[in-house]
């Protein structure tokens, strides 16, 4: 299963970004937006979500209707490979690795790493390039503008203006909003970077 030159490919992203990026934290606002848009149980799972994966796997099979189930690190781990071809070797070795990364990285790391290198859209390559292109101050990002950028995830921005691919992306965004303040009031993965996650991650990595 084990593939040295993907691997070797990871890690040497992880480094990199480590050494371009010491002091790169994205706010905890939109590392909670991307958490609650792509992987809203990721506090509370090891790199892959079972539950997710199984839904998925069921809607799939069952209903017909195609849907991932990747957490944020399958989907880091994705990006940096590059591979997107639909095979469930592909998925099984997507699985594998981002277990792996979460085991000798921070799970706030995985978000950071993910931000800065995750597509956006035409022309948009990381949330740094993204901002740059729509006009956002990446400093004084807006709640809407957080949770827009967080939609392109799902929804890229075209190349061209597109009036239908513009109305997706709000009504994305519209729906991060309103799903965080949802599980942030049921709590349903506790507050996001709380002093007790803080510590429990520095702890990881002793």
């Amino acid at each position: 299963m084990k593939s040295i030159s993907d691997w070797k490919i990871i890690t040497e992203r992880i480094a990199q970004h480590r050494n371009e990026n010491t002091k790169t934290q994205y706010s905890q606002l939109l590392c909670a937006f991307l958490v609650t848009a792509e992987d809203h149980r990721f506090w509370n799972h090891p790199g892959v979500d079972l539950i997710s994966l199984i839904r998925a796997i069921w809607k799939t099979k069952i209903h017909k209707k195609r849907e991932g189930g990747s957490t944020v690190a399958m989907q880091l781990v994705r990006t940096i490979t590059a591979k997107y071809n639909l095979s469930l070797w592909r998925k099984i070795r997507e699985i594998y690795y981002a277990l792996r990364v979460s085991l000798i990285i921070r799970k706030s790391d995985v978000l950071n790493i993910y931000l800065s290198i995750a597509y956006f859209g035409w022309n948009m390559h990381g949330i740094e390039q993204a901002c740059k292109r729509l006009g956002y101050d990446i400093q004084n990002l807006s709640n809407y503008e957080m949770a827009s950028l967080i939609a392109r995830l799902k929804y890229p921005e075209p190349r061209s203006y597109s009036k239908i691919k513009r109305k997706l992306i709000k009504c994305r965004a519209d729906h991060i909003i309103r799903r965080h303040a949802k599980l942030e009031s049921k709590t349903l993965y506790g507050k996001f970077f709380s002093p007790k996650r803080v510590e429990e991650d520095y702890r990881h990595l002793s």
